[in-house]
């Protein structure tokens, strides 16, 4: 049959197309192969070698200046300006200590001696006390000048070595940061050292698929309706569907035998379907003329 042998022809060319599209195909499922690397690699490695090198040279200068000047403030000691304005204002402050002790002294005297005085000495007891309270006053302003002198003058010595101190910190603070970006270097050097000695990753190929074959659905077969002559006063009709159905069934046999693409498997019959329908269109033409025949002879009898 014409259906079944194009079906079978598909699947003799899908058989021997799929596998070469397939394996055509195949290479575009492949993972991508590891990137191999250059000498620019080791370009970029020597880098970073000068770079820890240099990382590592920083560091090293930072510790020693941080040791040196941990040292230097451990042994410190005041400088001799200062130390000498230090000496010079305490000296001051126990100048002015003396005479303000003195004036006030003075003035409590003075102070007594107004009042033991007479009438006509009042006035110029009162004169002295009076100016003895005023020379008592300006003694302790001078001497909390002094003592201002001797705080600042004392200040000034803990400034400076508070700021030995602070460079001390800050030296500490370099060395951290050198130490830090010592280890970064490093890091950077041993990344790219490993990433350069590590074995080039070999392709890994995605297992070729398969074409799922569809399968191939049969025509369904209709059966044939064979329809019977069942009343007499239908014989002329039924004759004339007999003689259709002989036709049809000639002409399947003629396409059978002479090889024509018209076959009734292309519209899903049996190949049976022609004989059968032969066979019927035979019986029922010969069950009509029988009974033709059985009718005209009573007929003749009749008109003797």
């Amino acid at each position: 049959m014409k259906l079944r042998r194009s079906l079978v022809s598909a699947a003799l060319v899908a058989a021997v197309v799929s596998p070469a599209v397939v394996f055509s195909a195949a290479p575009a499922f492949a993972a991508p192969v590891a990137a191999t690397r250059t000498g620019s690699e080791n370009g970029s490695i020597a880098e970073l070698e000068k770079a820890a090198a240099d990382a590592d040279k920083a560091y090293q200068a930072a510790k020693a200046h941080q040791a040196d000047l941990t040292a230097k403030f451990n042994a410190y000691t005041f400088p001799a300006a200062l130390r000498a304005k230090l000496e010079q204002a305490k000296a001051e402050l126990a100048k002015a200590t003396a005479t303000r002790q003195a004036l006030d002294t003075a003035a409590g005297e003075a102070s007594a001696a107004y009042g033991r005085a007479k009438e006509e000495d009042r006035e110029k007891a009162l004169e002295k006390m009076l100016k003895a309270f005023d020379e008592a006053n300006t003694s302790h302003v001078a001497e909390d000048r002094a003592k201002a002198a001797v705080e600042a003058a004392n200040r000034a010595m803990d400034d400076d070595r508070i700021a030995e101190l602070l460079k001390v910190v800050a030296a500490q603070d370099a060395t951290e940061a050198a130490s830090v970006a010592k280890a970064a270097a490093d890091k950077a050097l041993a990344d790219a050292r490993a990433a350069a000695e590590k074995p080039v990753e070999k392709p890994v190929e995605k297992p070729v698929e398969k074409p799922v074959e569809q399968p191939v659905e049969k025509p369904a077969e209709q059966p044939t309706t064979v329809t019977p002559a069942s009343d007499t006063t239908k014989a002329s009709s039924t004759t004339t569907k007999a003689s259709n159905s002989a036709t049809t069934a000639a002409t399947t046999a003629q396409a059978a035998t002479t090889g024509s693409t018209t076959e009734l498997a292309e519209t899903g019959s049996d190949p049976a379907t022609g004989y059968l329908a032969l066979g019927s269109g035979l019986a029922l033409s010969l069950g009509a003329a029988a009974l033709y025949v059985s009718r005209r002879k009573p007929a003749g009898r009749s008109a003797s």
